[in-house]
């Protein structure tokens, strides 16, 4: 989008257009004017989309300007700037259809808060903040930033928060989910563009476990018709998500409610991934809340026999045998010790269910817990031994990862995407990175990026906005949070202090 600025100062000038340039926004500035004469060519010449203009110049004032440059282009927005809190000044730029009025010196928070006004419906630049927010909100949600570096007034502070997170089971091989969580993963990024409007941000995350979730936070103050447009989003995508559940796949959905402002949401959004595998018992192909699933988590007899059966499964579908024979005995032994677990007729329905899509296991109805555990035992023999007589090398699956990031860091890749082309479920392969490496996958993609920059700092003479888009990112913006954050400098302040020290 074309801008042009007009202020007979040329330090005026050049700081407006070094802030315009932080804000990552898509204003590309055409021209600049000294005086009001410049400017009516400049707008003449450029029909900009929006023209920033300081209220006295030489020549032609800044209003007489605008009267004469609404003729010109009649589509142009109008910022002024002034260094006088001149009321009539002010009415006469209201009656003359000015968007915004700006005193000198420019804070520039306060000129961006201006342009996101008088942009707030034009689908790009919402797109382009959206994208800073989620950049954000995905640095916060896996610990790389903090959130005493976000602005007070941003939607992480003051905005309300709800998310849904998504669950397949699935008995398919490991390459067929993860084509199905692509598929999903590029269908909710089409949802994100058709809902998106300003006063709500919609964000889409990789969990730890390959698990997408689906954020959407919107702004309380601009009433109950954005936080609806929020709703209609979720309704789409769980529509979508159930859509996929076949005769091997089972949908659930959980959702962490309302929230008010990032901390609590991120306390709760934990919570929920850490209750996910309640599902077992609470049943899957639905959506279960918050709620339900923490008053399930209460009971301390439900939780450790949900923790024994999730095992079993996920030892199943990893394809770890002696794992998978070792979870089935504890859980036998627990089920001996608790036999209330599996007293509820919907109790035994949900597992049934369960097992049946986590690992293709088809048992009777009501089977009781005997005829589970000889069915489990026979069905690993049956299957893990054919389909996996030796288990998976930690350190070379781990070593595959490593150098698989060392390769492509610069594109956008997540342990899911990996893990599919490993043949391993991304849960069982998350939590062996974890285990190796000592840091989540992220952090550790995080970290390779940010050692790369530090190269190309150091040893070329890339722009900071090169660097940034040669290590995977695209917003200079977040890249120097990160940068930041890792090495304690801004980008451009490391690379002087380094060539200083030489």
């Amino acid at each position: 989008m074309k801008m042009v600025i007009a202020d007979d100062e040329s330090l005026v000038r050049a700081s407006l257009c070094s802030m315009i340039k932080d804000m990552e926004a898509p204003w590309h500035i055409v021209a600049e004017a000294t005086n009001g004469e410049e400017l009516l060519e400049m707008v003449a010449c450029h029909k900009p989309n929006i023209a920033i203009v300081d209220m006295r110049m030489p020549k032609l004032g800044g209003l007489e300007a605008i009267r004469l440059g609404k003729i010109i282009s009649p589509l142009t927005e109008w910022v002024i700037l002034s260094g006088f809190s001149d009321f009539t000044y002010a009415q006469q730029a209201l009656k003359l259809g000015v968007s915004e009025y700006l005193l000198k010196p420019v804070d520039p928070h306060e000129l961006e808060k201006a342009l996101h006004h008088i942009y707030k419906d034009n689908k790009e630049y919402t797109a382009l903040l959206n994208q800073q927010f989620e950049n954000s909100l995905v640095a916060l949600c896996s610990g790389l930033t903090s959130l005493k570096f976000e602005e007070r007034d941003s939607l992480l502070h003051r905005g309300k928060f709800s998310a849904r997170a998504f669950y397949l089971d699935s008995a398919a091989s490991v390459r067929s989910s993860a084509d199905i969580q692509r598929r999903c993963y590029e269908e909710i990024r089409g949802f994100m563009k058709k809902h998106l409007v300003y006063g709500m941000n919609l964000a889409l995350l990789a969990l730890p476990g390959g698990e997408l979730a689906a954020v959407g936070v919107w702004d309380p103050e601009l009433g109950p018709d954005v936080k609806t447009g929020v709703c209609e989003f979720f309704r789409e995508i769980e529509s979508y998500v159930f859509g996929l559940g076949s005769d091997n796949t089972a949908a659930t959905v959980l959702s962490t409610g309302e929230c008010q402002g990032f901390e609590e949401f991120n306390k709760r959004f934990q919570q929920l991934q850490h209750m996910a595998d309640l599902r077992c018992v609470c049943g899957v192909n639905r959506s279960l809340d918050f709620a339900e699933l923490s008053k399930e988590d209460e009971r301390p007899d439900k939780a450790e026999g949900v923790r024994l059966l999730s095992a079993i499964c996920r030892h199943f579908q990893d394809r770890m045998y002696l794992n998978y024979h070792n979870a089935v005995n504890e859980w036998e032994t627990f089920l001996q010790k608790q036999p209330q677990f599996m007293q509820s007729e919907k109790t035994q329905e949900s597992i049934r269910q369960y097992l049946m899509y986590a690992i293709g296991l088809h048992l009777p109805c009501q089977a009781a817990a005997g005829q589970i555990i000889r069915e489990l035992r026979q069905h690993g023999e049956s299957a893990l031994i054919v389909m996996c007589p030796k288990e998976p090398n930690i350190a070379d699956l781990v070593g595959q990862v490593t150098q698989y990031v060392e390769k492509h860091y610069m594109d956008d890749i997540g342990i899911g995407q990996i893990a599919g082309q490993l043949n391993v479920s991304a849960n069982y392969l998350s939590t062996l990175f974890h285990k190796k490496t000592g840091m989540m996958f992220v952090k550790y993609l995080t970290r390779i990026r940010m050692l790369k920059a530090q190269e190309l700092l150091l040893n070329t003479n890339l722009q900071v906005k090169q660097v940034a888009e040669q290590v995977g990112y695209y917003s200079t913006r977040h890249f120097t949070k990160l940068f930041t954050q890792t090495f304690g400098n801004y980008p451009s302040d490391y690379r002087k202090n380094q060539a200083q020290s030489v």
